[in-house]
């Protein structure tokens, strides 16, 4: 039985630990430098929702039991209202519903599942603990719980599923057994939540789809309706166009989104415009590594070596997604590390770049494009079959209501991709 060591308690590394487990010949252990989430406070305003589709789920659905669990703590979108100054909102709906669900939630479900599962005989998880170093000679793990105490750690295979901060990368870089380009993407944010339903139940969103909306100057607002009657999403912004940056009181804010964000005003309340002010501008880093694995025993998966921008929602999707491929190159090799390793980089790696480009340049920034955007998702595919121009899908339409590899959404949207780059360098 091998030794499976797995640095990064999040939703990667556990359901990696599920995969694993179940071929019954792994012992696995986990540690995560954060609290045990079973113990520390939960709160919606220290946490952001994802977007489980069709990749992630996927993924997730090869664990007996698991989506449904996870259903029972998110809610299925079924599209997006697309908000505007005048007018109603325009919805787009789509073929493959999305479970929206808070990550805290994905986490809890996943850690209690994994445990409830498994014998502590081949599953160990340590919150609380870091770690510090790799020596692959020895094939140790270095950590070090917060209190300051270290200790070694024999592996047979070591995963790093440890975020874009990861350890264990940065271990690999300083080896130059990795090569990583890591960027900051252009554009900042703030978190916020309000209400779905307004105090005096007059005005209720929808629950069941994401509510977008696209300001002057590319400030967009994405929320997404959660199980307790809350919406939760973000501001989105250039560091140079700060919306909210001569705002200097809780009213200026509440002002702000009453006569910016229509759709907001009956639901946003002042003691939610004093906690958006309050809170810290958000930037995103991004992470391109040149492969997923060195050697025969050392795996990167997640945002540990792909993270990219949120725009299209797919960072989490994609680092699920990485385990059942990796899952799939274990099948083909019998459970030899060796050979299944560089087949799940030279299965995946094409895919992850083409991620990257899309999260960068999938979604418009110039208000033309936008307009165009809008047009071609909604009224531009019940014309599809009379317009030839319009035969081909958006790349977003593709990512949404497809299961194509990233490498194939790409090359289909390279036109709508390139013509996105062009008006952001413009």
């Amino acid at each position: 039985m091998q030794k499976i060591i797995i640095i990064g308690a999040g939703p990667v590394g556990l359901l990696l630990a599920h995969y694993l487990l179940s071929r019954r010949n792994y012992q696995v252990e986990i540690y995560e430098r954060r609290l045990d989430p079973r113990l520390a406070e939960q709160s919606n305003q220290r946490t952001f929702p994802i977007a489980l589709q069709s990749r992630g789920l996927n993924a997730i659905d090869r664990i007996l039991g698991l989506k449904v669990a996870l259903a029972k703590k998110g809610v299925w979108s079924q599209g997006v209202f697309i908000h505007s100054k005048q007018g109603k909102p325009r919805r787009i709906n789509r073929k493959m519903p999305s479970l929206l669900i808070d990550r805290n939630q994905l986490n809890l479900v996943l850690l209690e599942h994994l445990l409830e599962k498994h014998s502590r005989d081949l599953v160990k998880v340590k919150f609380d603990c870091s770690c510090v170093g790799i020596n692959l000679e020895s094939q140790e793990a270095i950590l070090q719980s917060n209190n300051g105490e270290r200790f070694t750690t024999k592996y047979d295979r070591l995963v790093g599923a440890d975020g874009v901060g990861s350890q264990v990368r940065e271990v690999l870089t300083a080896r130059a057994d990795i090569q990583c380009q890591q960027n900051f993407i252009p554009d900042v944010y703030k978190s916020l939540h309000v209400p779905r339903i307004a105090p005096d139940k007059t005005v209720e969103l929808a629950g069941n789809c994401l509510h977008t909306s696209t300001l002057d100057k590319g400030v967009r607002l994405v929320m997404a309706p959660q199980p307790d009657d809350w919406l939760h999403g973000t501001l989105i912004f250039s560091p140079d166009n700060n919306p909210l940056e001569n705002c200097t009181t809780d009213e200026a804010v509440l002002a702000y989104f009453q006569e910016n964000i229509p759709f907001l005003k009956p639901l946003m309340r002042l003691e939610d415009a004093a906690v958006l002010r309050q809170r810290p501008v958000s930037k995103i880093l991004t992470v391109k590594c040149d492969r997923m694995h060195v050697g025969d025993r050392i795996l990167l998966v997640g945002d540990a070596v792909h993270a990219v921008s949120p725009s299209i929602g797919q960072g989490c999707n994609a680092s699920l997604q990485d385990v059942q491929v990796f899952a799939q190159c274990l099948d083909r090799y019998e459970d030899k590390w060796e050979e299944a390793l560089p087949a799940f980089t030279a299965k995946r790696l094409s895919d992850i770049h083409a991620l990257r480009e899309l999260s960068d340049y999938t979604f418009p920034r110039s208000k033309p494009m936008m307009l165009e955007f809008i047009f071609r998702l909604t009224i531009g595919k019940k014309l599809r079959p009379w317009f030839p121009l319009l035969k081909n899908p958006l790349p977003m339409e593709l990512i949404m209501e497809s299961e194509l590899p990233y490498s194939e959404v790409l090359k289909r949207g390279q036109g709508w991709i390139n013509r996105v780059r062009q008006s952001m360098q413009n």
